[in-house]
């Protein structure tokens, strides 16, 4: 191989490193503040974002009060609404998109499948806690700041 091919082939390798450190940052970026900005009563709407590689996902998570808190039906892990359910959503989306090995085209899926996660996102059904909802606002502040970044 040419020394002029071995260059280029060392420049691809490593915009496409760059390329996937930003693609990995802006996920998780994106992910962990849509999580912590989602509006807590009980816990249960936080609790519901769910994250894939595999498809987006459906269903809901299933969460029951007990005297410790909010309890999963599906892990029975005790949870409060604002502390561990927030670290555990965050942990996963840093699991899946951090620590995993998506392709460079992979896509990641983020959803909340239930029915009021809509109407507080677009409806103002949460005027106080998420005037401007939880995924728009962070959305657009993060294209702001790739904005900014590009120049």
């Amino acid at each position: 191989m040419s020394s002029f091919a071995a260059d280029v082939n060392k420049w691809a390798d490593k915009a496409i490193k760059e390329f996937d450190q930003l693609r990995r940052a802006v996920i998780f970026e994106l992910f962990s503040s849509v999580i912590l900005d989602t509006p807590v009563a009980e816990g249960r709407l936080r609790g519901n974002w769910q994250v894939s590689s595999s498809g987006a996902p459906s269903g809901t998570v299933d969460f029951v009060k007990t005297s410790a808190g909010v309890e999963s039906k599906s892990s029975k892990e005790v949870k409060s609404p604002s502390g561990p359910v927030s670290i555990g959503k965050v942990k996963a989306v840093e699991r899946l998109v951090l620590e995993g090995k998506p392709t460079v085209d992979q896509t990641v899926f983020m959803s909340n499948n239930l029915p009021y996660a809509y109407k507080i996102e677009y409806d103002g059904w949460s005027h106080t806690k998420a005037p401007k909802g939880m995924v728009r606002k962070n959305f657009i502040r993060i294209s702001q700041n790739l904005k900014k970044f590009n120049g």
